[in-house]
């Protein structure tokens, strides 16, 4: 029996949800599950529930026993201190909130059916991860490599997709759709979307009238995305604000509805500091297309990698708190995820588009870079599949999600080969 298969049963409802009850008695009905967030912190976020008829809205922590509550420290952890429903396999023990107030435990072994844990039990015992992962001895070093390459060039023309849409909002304006794109995924998955909201908001011209001026930057950019509404008796936070609120009223500008996130996040992901690492790197670059235009521009020294922040932002994380002195330069692991999903499918797209052939180059640019450490890549590494660069950990990732979990066998050139023999 492992955790997993909790994540499991509440993902995909496989429980008897008619009589739900607390181990304290109390009634339960689900009004929504909840968001399942394979990271650090609860296990389910943002669930709405009923308890004996009072709506709770928080998030839920699965354990195997109930007293691995108190083996992970969650105790004494902020995080957890939203949980509004403890669902266990085994109530071994109670668990109390810091008040003293003991926290609604759902046994859930007392609502799976016998039928959902053989077949649980029957698919941990064949492969999980892809389905020929028993014959993948078959398909020789080289091959890989050109399937390999197919792959990337696949997930190109994927890239291709979202790029070409943001150029018809854009009215083919390059510069304005590369800095949109460019801003989202200064976000990451968690503030992607908010700083998204933040470029649209934000038009690109109004960001180079101001580019001499890093205060005016950092207020345009931190004041559109909604950190600059509060009260905060903080000297460089009411300059600021009262910058945006000159500037945003000079310009026409509205904050963005939806709200950045720090949950979940490193302080150096916050993204407090990484607008404010985009404003220093955007003073910096003059010409911001010449990322685009020229594709040796980032083999050399460029503006991007190791950008630093300004002085404030070198002793605070968010306003009005201070720290031990840090320059929070971006990091080659974030400049390297810049490259691989902004900057070069741009590339890519851009001279594609004006009939030069930069594929090679862009390639080669792939094989250069660090391949990402994640799950997906290291069990592909596992069952001995070459991992070297980002070329491979970027084509094993896309073949895994558009090939193997559709189960798209016998149009992937491994699943064709294996057949044929």
């Amino acid at each position: 029996m492992r955790e997993d298969f909790l994540h499991y049963v509440w993902r995909f409802k496989k429980l008897n949800t008619a009589l739900l009850k607390t181990v304290q008695g109390n009634e339960i009905v689900v009004k929504d599950f909840g968001m399942f967030l394979e990271s650090e912190g609860p296990d389910f976020f943002n669930a709405k529930i009923y308890i004996d008829q009072q709506l709770w809205a928080g998030n839920i922590e699965m354990h195997l026993n109930a007293s691995d509550w108190y083996a992970h420290h969650h105790e004494i952890d902020a995080a957890y201190d939203n949980v509004i429903l403890h669902v266990v396999w085994n109530n071994d023990i109670p668990v109390v909130r810091a008040n003293g107030e003991e926290i609604p435990t759902l046994l859930l072994k007392d609502y799976v059916s016998e039928v959902t844990f053989k077949t649980y039990n029957k698919f941990l015992s064949e492969p999980k991860f892809i389905f020929c992962e028993n014959y993948l001895n078959c398909f020789s070093p080289f091959d890989w490599i050109l399937w390999k390459e197919k792959l990337m060039i696949e997930r190109l023309e994927q890239f291709s997709k979202r790029i070409n849409k943001e150029l018809k909002q854009t009215q083919n304006n390059w510069e304005e759709a590369f800095y949109r794109l460019l801003l989202r995924n200064f976000g990451l998955n968690i503030n992607g979307e908010s700083f998204y909201q933040v470029a649209l908001e934000l038009p690109l011209s109004v960001l180079k009238k101001n580019q001499s001026n890093l205060m005016h930057l950092e207020a345009l950019l931190l004041g559109t995305a909604g950190l600059l509404v509060n009260d905060i008796e903080d000297y460089y936070f009411k300059n600021l604000q009262k910058t945006y609120e000159f500037l945003a009223y000079k310009y026409n500008l509205s904050t963005i509805v939806t709200k950045v996130s720090f949950h979940r996040l490193r302080p150096d992901n916050f993204p407090t500091i990484r607008l404010i690492q985009f404003a220093g790197f955007f003073q910096k670059q003059l010409f911001l297309f010449d990322l685009i235009k020229n594709t040796k521009v980032v083999r050399q020294d460029n503006n991007l990698l190791g950008c630093s922040v300004s002085e404030y932002w070198q002793t605070h994380y968010i306003f009005g708190r201070i720290h031990k002195k840090r320059n929070k330069t971006v990091s080659k692991t974030f400049y390297e995820l810049i490259l691989i999903n902004t900057i070069l499918p741009f590339q890519y797209v851009y001279h594609h588009q004006f009939g030069k052939e930069v594929i090679e180059d862009i390639l080669s640019h792939y094989q250069s870079i660090e391949y990402e450490k994640n799950a997906a890549v290291s069990v592909f590494k596992s069952l001995n599949v070459s991992v070297e660069n980002a070329l491979d950990s970027q084509a094993l990732l896309y073949l895994k999600k558009n090939y193997c979990d559709l189960r798209r066998c016998l149009s992937c050139d491994v699943g064709i080969k294996i057949m044929n023999q």
